[in-house]
């Protein structure tokens, strides 16, 4: 994993806190609980808003942490890959980083991957990128079949 800054680990604390669930416990509510698996808070707890007592436990805001960690590593060496990655080629370093960000997605308490072109499911062993679009409020982070984005790029 890349060490990061402090600026870097204060803005991944922030997408961390951005995420909350819509049906939350009364307890994870009143800073009782952890808002994510509702579970008990240990001395590991991490405040994730300042306004209101919203705590994630140690656990669940680690796997969090780890989970964009390793996407935003996966995504930074697509991005500067211009002989294998960006070329729809097999490139071994893109496909370990893969595989280390595809170890945190359970643990995040993510949906298994889908393309955000085709809608269908990402397979281990699939040729897939990470890709990040702008939204209205905050930057969505994704993926999708390397097949999928070249086709688009190529109609362009």
């Amino acid at each position: 994993m890349t060490v990061l800054s402090t600026e870097e680990m204060e803005r991944l604390h922030r997408l961390v806190s951005w995420e909350m669930p819509s049906g939350m416990t009364t307890a994870a509510a009143a800073g009782k609980a952890c808002v994510w698996c509702g579970g008990p808070l240990g001395e590991d707890r991490a405040r994730l808003q300042t306004s209101v007592p919203r705590l994630g436990c140690g656990r669940c805001y680690s796997a969090r942490l780890a989970w964009y960690i390793t996407w935003y590593d996966w995504h930074r060496h697509v991005s500067s890959c211009t002989t294998a990655c960006q070329q729809a080629r097999v490139c071994h370093v893109g496909y370990g980083l893969r595989a280390v960000h595809d170890v945190t997605i359970a643990a995040a308490g993510k949906e298994a991957p889908q393309c955000v072109s085709c809608h269908h499911p990402i397979h281990v062993g699939e040729m897939t990128v990470p890709v990040r679009w702008e939204g209205t409020s905050q930057d969505h982070l994704g993926y999708a079949h390397t097949q999928c984005v070249m086709t688009r790029a190529a109609v362009r």
